[in-house]
């Protein structure tokens, strides 16, 4: 009968090791000191929420929702595991910047749609980086993603949540609400399809046409980044809670459609 590995000595609290490995295949036996790894002396509690960060990659807010903790709390069970693991001294690698470390313009084609080239009409102007306003927080800064195909932040940890088909997107998805819609709650741990997040709200669009995720799934929220990128080059305007298309802008898609 299997049993949870006993990592911590219940007389001293000292950590145990193995001294004695057995092949259930072939009843193999090996003695002597093994070592355990460094994760199998966390407690089953500390297990569990590191499975939980990893499932939400990384995103508290999901944390926060799925074990029903505050902020303070998370973020406090985080920096506790990370120093038990003995990883708080890990030093980032040091890059060498280029002189130029971005883009500083992008071709515009004719194939760009109207969104597309009006945002980098205004990113070219600005020598390919731009410091936007956000609706509620300190502002954040744009650049071209190095592959092409979109922008990146320092707001946004990951990759691919600024493409082009990104802000298409969310004109498609305008369009087809009579031209203002929710943003959407996704940082709040909210499910695709759910009243804080549904599809034809911004983040919940997103998430499910460009990024494929499942209804009833969670997802990373960019919208606060996308809504304010779209405001910054003039096509929407960045409301409280809701994103409407520009009056100016609905304009100027009419004359090209002319």
């Amino acid at each position: 009968m299997f049993k949870d590995l006993v990592s911590i000595c219940p007389r001293c609290s000292g950590k145990l090791i193995a001294t004695k490995l057995c092949c259930n295949n072939c009843e193999l036996e090996l003695s002597g000191n093994f070592n355990l790894s460094k994760f199998d002396y966390l407690t089953e509690e500390e297990t569990q929420f590191l499975e939980s960060f990893l499932s939400a990659q990384g995103n508290f807010s999901v944390v926060q929702s799925e074990l029903d903790m505050s902020y303070p709390a998370v973020k406090k069970r985080f920096n506790d595991i990370i120093e038990k693991l003995g990883l708080s001294s890990v030093k980032p690698e040091v890059r060498e910047e280029s002189p130029n470390p971005y883009a500083i313009s992008q071709p515009i084609y004719e194939t760009d749609s109207l969104v597309i080239c009006k945002i980098k009409e205004k990113l070219n102007q600005a020598g390919g980086r731009a410091i936007i306003p956000l609706y509620s927080s300190d502002p954040c800064d744009i650049t071209y993603d190095s592959n092409g195909k979109g922008l990146v932040s320092s707001k946004i940890p990951f990759p691919n949540q600024l493409t082009w088909e990104v802000f298409d997107a969310s004109l498609e998805v305008l369009l087809n609400n009579d031209g203002r819609i929710k943003k959407g709650n996704a940082r709040s741990g909210a499910k695709v399809g759910s009243e804080n997040l549904p599809l034809n709200s911004l983040e919940g669009y997103l998430a499910h046409r460009v990024h494929g995720i499942e209804i009833g799934k969670t997802s990373f929220g960019p919208g606060f980044v996308v809504a304010a990128v779209l405001d910054w080059a003039g096509i929407c305007n960045n409301e409280r809670g809701f994103i409407s298309i520009k009056q100016s802008f609905m304009d100027e898609m009419k004359r090209e459609d002319s």
